[in-house]
């Protein structure tokens, strides 16, 4: 086996090696991330605001829900919860879902994958536009034709990852979390476009100058909107915009 292909596998078994290494992220309910519709800032519990549920934690004392269940405490509290039980707990321990429905497990498990797999087609994609510019300023056809391997690998990545997203975030059409819906919707776009530029990359766009700049134009918009996706999935995952906090 010739050097190069052992260093090129080499290099994506470390990859995946990476990827899959970080801890997958365990989604507990959607719901209680910010999906599907609702208004949970205005929401009571009993008749009680967010004012008297919080006196009543001050006190000690836990508000029900109309469901039976115990309402979710506030982002700060729940970050002085998390730090005050901090010893003695692995934080890398997923949620129980044993007393869950099958149907219902299997999502949540599908949807940890997605954390996993998004980060090919964002590397792969981004990789492509890098190496497209270059082979055009440079003159190179070798890169660009490798440019056109990465974007259909990373479209494909893409396609994976989308229903994968779908299964972690829940299958709403409507987000009270604006960020999960413009994810969700943005990321449907990409999906769209990102198969339908490999084909035209592979099919056109590679027989005279003015194509090859249509292309790289389209890819770099591609590439925009895939980098606002993953700022956005980070950004919901953290809890909003406090991550980017200086």
């Amino acid at each position: 086996m010739k050097p190069s292909v052992l260093r090129n596998a080499a290099l994506a078994l470390a990859l995946v090696g990476a990827a899959s290494g970080t801890a997958l992220w365990a989604h507990d309910d959607p719901r209680d991330m910010g999906a599907g519709p609702g208004t949970p800032e205005t929401e009571q519990a009993g008749g009680m605001s967010q004012a008297d549920m919080k006196a009543l934690a001050d006190q000690g004392a836990v508000p029900m829900m109309a469901d039976g269940s115990t309402p979710a405490p506030e982002a700060d509290d729940a970050m002085a919860m998390d730090h005050g039980s901090m010893d003695g707990m692995d934080m890398d321990e997923a949620p129980d879902n044993s007393d869950k429905p099958f149907g219902q497990r299997l999502m949540i498990w599908l949807g940890k994958f997605h954390v996993v797999v998004i980060h090919f087609p964002i590397a792969l994609i981004v990789s492509a536009f890098a190496a497209e510019a270059l082979g055009i300023v440079r003159r190179r056809k070798v890169w660009r034709t490798s440019a056109r391997i990465m974007l259909v690998t990373g479209a494909a990545g893409a396609v994976v990852a989308m229903p994968l997203g779908w299964f972690a975030g829940g299958f709403y059409l409507w987000d009270r979390n604006l960020i999960l819906t413009a994810h969700r919707y943005l990321g449907m776009a990409i999906v769209i476009a990102a198969p339908l530029l490999a084909w035209a990359g592979l099919r056109r766009f590679h027989e005279d100058r003015a194509g090859d700049k249509m292309f790289v134009a389209l890819l770099g918009l591609l590439t925009l909107a895939v980098l606002v996706q993953g700022f956005l999935g980070g950004t919901f995952m953290h809890g909003g915009l406090h991550h980017m906090n200086f």
